[in-house]
């Protein structure tokens, strides 16, 4: 019961210093830091100012875009073949540049006009190159 009552006094005390050396800081700080809000305040002020002149910016480019992005939005969503929704996972893309939905995946499947067998020889080209044996001299 002394201890704990010892240990409590001992704690007062040290919150007691802790905040008088709080108190020394913020009599040390200028004037002009006491007088501007806490720094989550600044940053939500100046997160809302970006915002409210980003959608200035955007609202005057708006009608411009807009006809762009949809264009955009529509190839990528839907299959090229059937025109389904792809959905979260955004299709499969084929080498052909369009975008297909799990049916019409596969080149034999949406009529598909890359050449693979181009691509496979000179894929082959590439990666086995001629070799011929210097001629020797038969003795």
């Amino acid at each position: 019961s002394i201890q704990l009552h010892r240990f409590s006094h001992h704690l007062e005390q040290r919150d007691q210093e802790e905040r008088d050396q709080g108190d020394a800081q913020e009599q040390q700080q200028p004037q002009q830091q006491q007088d501007q809000p806490p720094m989550e305040e600044q940053d939500s002020r100046a997160v809302n100012s970006k915002d409210g002149a980003a959608n200035q910016d955007t609202s005057a480019d708006s009608g411009q875009d807009q006809d762009g992005n949809q264009a955009q939005d529509s190839t990528k969503k839907r299959c090229d073949k059937c025109g389904k929704k792809l959905g979260i996972t955004g299709g499969f893309p084929c080498r052909c540049g369009g975008t297909y939905c799990a049916v019409h995946r596969y080149s034999d499947r949406h009529e598909c006009n890359f050449d693979y067998r181009q691509m496979g020889a000179i894929q082959i080209r590439r990666d086995n190159p001629v070799v011929v044996a210097s001629k020797l001299r038969k003795l």
